[in-house]
């Protein structure tokens, strides 16, 4: 044999692995630590040889925890401890396991349990293996107790096949002993039926105050029975608590009684004998209440009134009513009244049509029972007079227009953006130079009421061939001024003159809670200080207008 096969044989003589316990039903075996024993078989032939002894964590579960008769039961085996690989590396899927499940007591036979993607990743040699959880299934026999016995683990390496049961050393492929690994089971063949329920017709909903009546089947002889209402399922915090006694077969009788605030819908009576549970499906109703297709209209609407939480089986009556004045119900109008049949679960359904203009309401009643919901009249035609006398009547309108904001925005003239000033000749002293800043035009149509500010900044002007005039020596006088033509909702205000350009405000409109749209023309006289001593050349400098 060559060695790299020996190697991989070796590999699958340790593949046996571990994962998370999974949560198990009322009585489970384990978690527990355990001890198998196992060889391994070459070609899966042979009786085995290099034997090992495989400590783990196990767990069996079976769900569900108490099953019927004819019932299909999961049976799920997991190992909680994973050993550690040989020197070869493994491929994902390259180990299934099979773990096969001894079925004793009222019930015999077997049940095979597989994870065919084991490992479930690579894995490298002297590594981990990571877990596994077998799974399969059996049908429940005839009610009884049973045990279910993990009778032999296989690995199924294609090269070699480890076989893995009781602990000891031998033929552990053909001569394999029960583990200690087992799990009890009961199969429960118990039953409950409603058998009447007060202030009820039928048995199939119930609501406060209405004490519910039930048999049991199957329980335990000459035993006390508790019952509670809980969600379908039997769980849930359960509301109410009844009573009940069995007979020396397991039959018996009980009842309950539905207390104020129990939750409402689809619920279950569980009545228990202390280890035993049967439930029974109830309705349990809220207070009625309807809803209606269409909400509104004119005479001779059609009104699809479904309701839910009436007692099942009732004659439920559906008529309009008039504004409610005081406690309910309301006065009916003259609408026809019609009628319908309350479900087994407590619904209703109905057709009814509206002609009265003074329904306010469209209601059901059943008993003590009432339920309201809102009708709106329609607007849409009305009656002036009937027969030879004058009347009046009105329509109304609704009339709406969206008027939607425009822009902050400034404009200046085609060609302006270039400023000349006037020419300075050096005479040893400081001299002004002068120029105009053309008209910006601002125009606010948002439609807020916002205003607004028009500021400016100014570099240096620097010159060639060389020389600074600082942006402090450049100051204004601004002017502010409506548009010619334009209708504006504030008069906008020019800044201070005389101030630096740089940072001043040449124009600004102000806040107003009734608007401020309109259309500005903002200006300014420039006006530009050169020392005396300034080098000659030409000066530039960038000037730039903000809106904000």
């Amino acid at each position: 044999m060559k060695p790299t096969v020996r190697k991989v044989l070796i590999a699958a003589a340790v593949v046996l692995a571990g994962v998370t316990v999974v949560q198990a039903p009322a009585v489970a075996y384990g978690p527990t630590a355990d001890s198998l024993g196992c060889r391994i078989y070459f070609s899966d032939a042979g009786t085995g040889s290099s034997p090992t002894t495989w400590a783990d964590t196990f767990t069996l579960t079976q769900t569900p925890a108490t099953p019927k008769p004819g019932q299909t039961v999961t049976v799920s085996f997991t190992a909680a401890e994973g050993s550690t690989n040989g020197p070869v590396p493994l491929t994902a899927g390259s180990v299934p396991v099979a773990v096969t499940v001894g079925i004793s007591g009222s019930q015999t036979g077997t049940v095979t349990l597989n994870q065919a993607n084991y490992p479930s990743t690579a894995v490298a040699a002297a590594a981990k293996l990571g877990g596994f959880t077998a799974t399969g299934s059996f049908v429940a026999g005839s009610a009884g107790s049973l045990s279910l016995t993990v009778k032999q683990v296989k690995f199924a390496n294609s090269t070699a096949s480890t076989y893995c049961s009781a602990a000891g050393d031998r033929d552990h492929k053909a001569a394999p002993a029960d583990t200690t690994i087992v799990q009890p089971v009961t199969v429960f063949d118990g039953g409950a039926t409603i058998t009447s329920i007060t202030g009820q017709t039928g048995v199939t909903a119930a609501r406060a105050g209405n004490t519910i009546n039930f048999a049991v089947t199957g329980l335990a002889p000459n035993a006390s029975l508790t019952a509670t209402l809980t969600d379908t399922s039997g769980g849930g915090t359960g509301d109410g608590s009844g009573t009940g006694t069995t007979g020396a077969t397991g039959a018996g009788t009980g009842s309950i009684q539905v207390p104020a605030g129990a939750v409402t819908g689809a619920r279950a009576v569980a009545v228990t004998d202390g280890t035993n549970t049967v439930l029974v499906s109830i309705t349990i109703l809220g207070t009625p209440a309807i809803t209606i297709t269409p909400t509104g209209g004119g005479a001779g609407t059609v009104v699809t009134v479904k309701g839910t939480g009436f007692n099942p089986g009732g004659t439920v009556t559906v008529g309009g009513y008039k504004a409610l004045t005081g406690a309910p119900p309301p006065p009916a109008t003259s609408d026809a009244a019609v009628t319908t049949t309350a479900t087994a679960t407590g619904g209703i359904t109905a057709s009814f049509t509206v002609n009265d203009p003074a329904t306010a309401w469209i209601g059901a009643s059943s008993g003590q029972l009432f339920a309201l919901a809102a009708w709106v009249p329609s607007a849409d035609s009305c009656i002036a007079a009937t027969g030879n006398v004058d009347g009046e009547c009105d329509l109304t309108y609704e009339l709406s227009q969206t008027v939607t904001g425009g822009s902050l925005a400034q404009s200046r003239g085609a060609g302006s953006s270039a400023i000349t000033f006037d020419g300075v000749t050096l005479n040893g002293t400081a001299q002004t130079a002068t120029a105009d800043l053309p008209v910006i035009n601002v125009t606010d149509y948002r439609g807020s009421t916002f205003g607004w500010d028009l500021t400016a900044e100014v570099t240096d002007f620097t010159g060639v061939p060389a020389g600074t005039i600082p942006a402090d020596a450049l100051t204004w006088t601004p002017a502010c001024v409506a548009h010619p033509g334009a209708t504006n909702l504030v008069t906008a205000t020019a800044g201070a003159a005389g101030e630096k350009v740089n940072a001043a405000t040449l124009c600004k409109g102000p806040e107003n809670t009734a608007g401020t749209g309109g259309s500005f023309d903002a200006s300014a006289e420039l006006a530009l200080t050169v020392p005396g001593l300034q080098l000659a050349g030409t000066y530039t400098a960038t000037l730039t207008l903000t809106l904000s």
